[in-house]
């Protein structure tokens, strides 16, 4: 193909949902080194009521409908996770195959388990037919892959991993005093086992040293619940962050704690880490492939609040461990999770499978997936395109093109 990839990217509205997925997605669509594809981003879903949520799809829906039946992309890229999300996205995956257009589904969904155990047998062959329809899956790991072909063992799997940019230098002050935990707020996250650890050791830990919660969630359940422990004076609820304002906070950070119950590979994780930023989290899911427990990081299993309140005091005490984890953390999410490295992976898993559908490879996506799939035509009669490469945003964002 003498020009880029022309990818139509579908994902939640950037202006005003947050959460890891978005941030996968925005990573995306501000990275300026894309060589081999043009990215189009499209929001389908938004916060608000049902019915918001119904109309803004509809919306997107149609837009989506023209434009792939006017041919103007060559590959769709959808941005997946469970409930509302896996639903919409199984209608543009089905649109997809329809009309000959290769798909991608991209899985961020820490909740997808149990979306998935409460579904009935024939709910569950509806997600069986959907990923198996895909012309790839793209996971965050081994063992989510594993988890995937459980339900659909024909899938055409990848794993990808998140990923993200790393600072030029390590920033990670000897002086930061905040523990702080990043993300939506509540049981799923960890959030009150967090408090439990802090209140266990409020009278050992040294005083200046302060909790900070940023994000959404259950607010006022955790305010409440910190004052029952007697650690509200420790407590700086910060809401969601971002810019300069999460720079500031980022900076006066000591250690990093996501305690979850269900997670995929978790956003937070890797930017705190690839600062510098020692991790205390659980050993669930992904996570156990970027903290190695006692080298990277620290792991507990869920709910384990004595092994977090002792981490938290044996980081908090002793500078010469902190400074080694903070170091090897950040060597590895620069070696094994860059964007530069995840985007030149994702170039390549377009190109074998544009080249695949256009019928220009003899081995197609058989060599890139786990299962063959038939292969399709996309469609070849659209206008010339910016050889230039990068990324444009729909008006949905209110992002600028990049």
């Amino acid at each position: 193909m003498g020009r880029p990839m022309r990818v139509l990217m579908c994902g939640s509205d950037i202006g005003h949902v947050q959460g890891g997925m978005v941030a996968v997605a925005q990573n995306y669509l501000q990275y300026d080194g894309w060589k081999k594809a043009e990215i189009t981003y499209l929001a389908t879903h938004t916060e608000g009521s049902r019915g918001r949520k119904a109309f803004f799809f509809a919306g997107a829906g149609l837009k989506f409908v023209f434009w792939i039946l006017c041919g103007r992309y060559d590959l769709v890229h959808l941005h997946v996770s469970e409930r509302g999300s896996f639903y919409r996205k199984a209608l543009l995956t089905q649109l997809c195959r329809r009309l000959h257009v290769p798909v991608v589904l991209h899985h961020h969904g820490a909740e997808f388990e149990d979306f998935y155990a409460k579904m009935s047998a024939r709910q569950k062959g509806y997600v069986k037919r959907i990923l198996e329809a895909a012309d790839c899956n793209l996971v965050l790991s081994e063992f989510l892959r594993d988890q995937l072909l459980k339900k659909a063992p024909a899938a055409k799997t990848i794993v990808l991993h998140n990923a993200v940019e790393t600072p030029a230098e390590r920033d990670y002050r000897p002086t930061a005093r905040r523990i702080v935990m990043l993300g939506r707020q509540g049981w799923r996250k960890g959030s009150f086992d967090l408090l439990e650890a802090v209140a266990a050791i409020d009278k050992e830990l040294p005083e200046d040293i302060k909790l900070w919660m940023c994000g959404d969630g259950d607010v006022e359940k955790i305010r409440r619940r910190a004052c029952q422990l007697g650690i509200s004076g420790r407590l700086t609820y910060a809401g969601w962050i971002s810019g300069e304002e999460k720079e500031q906070c980022l900076a006066e950070t000591m250690i990093h704690v996501l305690p979850s119950y269900r997670e995929g590979l978790p956003m937070s994780i890797l930017e705190t880490m690839g600062r510098g930023i020692p991790n205390i989290s659980t050993r669930i899911a992904s996570i156990p492939e970027v903290i190695r427990d006692g080298e990277t990081g620290f792991l507990l299993n869920p709910g384990d609040v004595e092994r977090l309140a002792r981490l938290l005091l044996l980081l908090a005490g002793d500078w010469g461990l902190r400074d080694r984890i903070s170091r090897e953390g950040r060597q590895v999410v620069m070696e094994d999770f860059s964007l530069k490295k995840n985007i030149a992976e994702l170039e390549e898993i377009y190109e074998r499978l544009v080249t695949d559908a256009l019928g220009r490879s003899p081995t197609g996506a058989d060599t890139l997936c786990s299962e063959k799939d038939t292969p399709v035509a996309v469609h070849k009669d659209v206008p010339p395109a910016d050889t230039s490469g990068g990324a444009v945003c729909d008006e949905h964002t209110g992002q600028q093109p990049v």
